[in-house]
């Protein structure tokens, strides 16, 4: 794997551009045994009294351009007003961090304590039966017979859809569900679903009710000169406590991408569409015809590119390609979601072993473990890290440096050896309350970024009536 000159060259420039219009952050801890990973500077913003502030301006982790994050944060501010229509989305596309909606949901729960709960958000239709799928805030289930396509998996073919995941049948009676969820911190309520399927010539009907009630009916059949499109279907109910049931009608396939559930008030809204094990490649080759289109309907005002880890096991990675990528579907959100800000979220430490799994089968000597044997960050990861800063600062969008917050490389073992535990044996994959750090220093770094900003426009501070 080689690090090319046109790629040095823009590694180069991102050490010298350093933080543009805003920077800030608070390192992650480096948790070492016996000492537990706690964090240190903690949740800024998250509990409510509203404070700016007050230390000196430091560069830090997140770099924003000036104007970059200027439509989250109008979202916020009108959130924060009550104006009616202060919808605020924000959309998380990613790999294994983002799909086990450990972070998201931590930074769901805060965000709707801070500016309001607008709703759960999409989720896919039931439960998928395909591996690794974890949603949290909501309750989901399925019977009778179901496949799955999911992006990037050998052998499943598109149509994905936004949630990187399709579910289809053909066998009439087989049903879905999904369900508020009464004793979670977030999703207790609904006040419209919308069911996100596929509409075609060979397609049948889709009944759906709400809670006890009666039976209602989609066709998701086109006529035969109409091409297969993505469709969607509103269903409003009275807000409250809600399940919403998905029955296949009969008359042939049926093809769903999801569910969303949304309050229609004032808040902020956290889908978490990652898929386990994928790359900024994988989003970027599905078909956008339809992620274009839900996506523009979903009409996010925050997106988050959280990739980096899975490149970094290619072993003929391209890292000019992977810079094209970022090019390539920076413009496609664009394009979809012009209203919207985009984060880069840069991938957290992993280790690794020079001898590979045969130090599982080694005793450490009277010297300590051999060097082979120590975990250690591979060395691409940081050429991953200053591809997508590079790739930030040339699009001008925001970045959001995990690994030089948790403080640099070698530190995922700290992590796995700490106590309680913040990561993995594996070396990759943080455990719940790993998970809740990094969303907390995300979230303390924007949401300063976002007092900062009030500032700079006269609002008053949060908290404070205008």
């Amino acid at each position: 794997m080689r690090f090319t000159r046109e790629l040095a060259a823009i590694g180069a420039a991102v050490a010298l551009l350093g933080c543009g219009g805003g920077c800030d952050g608070d390192r992650l801890p480096s948790p070492q045994p016996p000492r537990s990973p706690t964090v240190a500077v903690g949740d800024a913003g998250l509990d409510g009294t509203g404070e700016a502030p007050t230390e000196p301006r430091m560069p830090g982790f997140l770099d924003a351009p000036a104007g970059g994050l200027d439509h989250l944060f109008s979202g916020l501010a009108a959130a924060e007003r009550g104006e009616p229509n202060a919808r605020t989305l924000i959309v998380f596309f990613g790999d294994s961090h983002t799909a086990g909606d450990s972070m998201t949901s931590r930074i769901r729960a805060a965000w709707q304590r801070r500016f309001g709960d607008a709703g759960r958000g999409l989720v896919a239709a039931g439960r998928p039966p395909a591996k690794h799928y974890y949603q949290r805030d909501v309750r989901y289930g399925a019977s009778g017979t179901w496949k799955a396509a999911v992006g990037g998996k050998s052998g499943d073919s598109e149509p994905f859809g936004i949630g990187g995941i399709r579910v289809f049948g053909d066998k009439k009676g087989s049903q879905l569900w999904v369900e508020t969820c009464a004793d979670c911190p977030t999703g207790k309520t609904v006040a419209q679903f919308e069911i996100l399927y596929q509409a075609a010539p060979d397609h049948g009907v889709l009944r759906y009710r709400v809670d006890d009630g009666a039976w209602q009916q989609v066709s998701t059949k086109t006529a035969p000169i109409e091409p297969p499109h993505p469709a969607r279907q509103v269903v409003a109910v009275p807000e409250g406590h809600h399940k919403l049931t998905l029955e296949h009608g009969g008359g042939g396939m049926l093809d769903l991408y999801g569910v969303v559930l949304e309050r229609l008030v004032p808040g902020v809204i956290v889908d978490s569409l990652g898929v386990v094990g994928r790359r900024l490649g994988s989003l970027r080759s599905w078909d956008w015809s339809i992620i274009g289109e839900q996506l523009a309907t979903r009409d996010p005002r925050l997106i988050v590119l959280q990739y980096g880890t899975n490149e970094a096991d290619d072993r003929d990675l391209d890292l000019v390609a992977v810079a094209r990528y970022y090019d390539e579907t920076i413009l496609r959100l664009r394009a979809a979601a012009p209203t919207a800000s985009i984060l880069i979220l840069g991938p957290p430490d992993m280790g690794v072993r020079e001898g590979g799994k045969a130090c599982d089968r080694m005793k450490p000597t009277d010297a300590g473990v051999v060097p082979e044997c120590e975990w250690r960050t591979p060395s691409v990861l940081g050429e991953i890290i200053a591809v997508q800063h590079a790739a930030a600062a040339r699009n001008k969008v925001a970045f959001f440096d995990t690994f030089s917050a948790m403080g640099g490389p070698d530190r995922m073992h700290g992590w796995v050896m700490a106590e309680p535990r913040g990561a993995f044996k594996d070396h990759v994959h943080f455990t719940d309350g790993g998970y809740q750090q990094w969303a907390d220093v995300l979230s303390g770094a924007l949401l300063r970024e976002y007092d900062r900003w009030r500032v700079a426009k006269a609002l008053p501070p949060h908290g404070v009536a205008p």
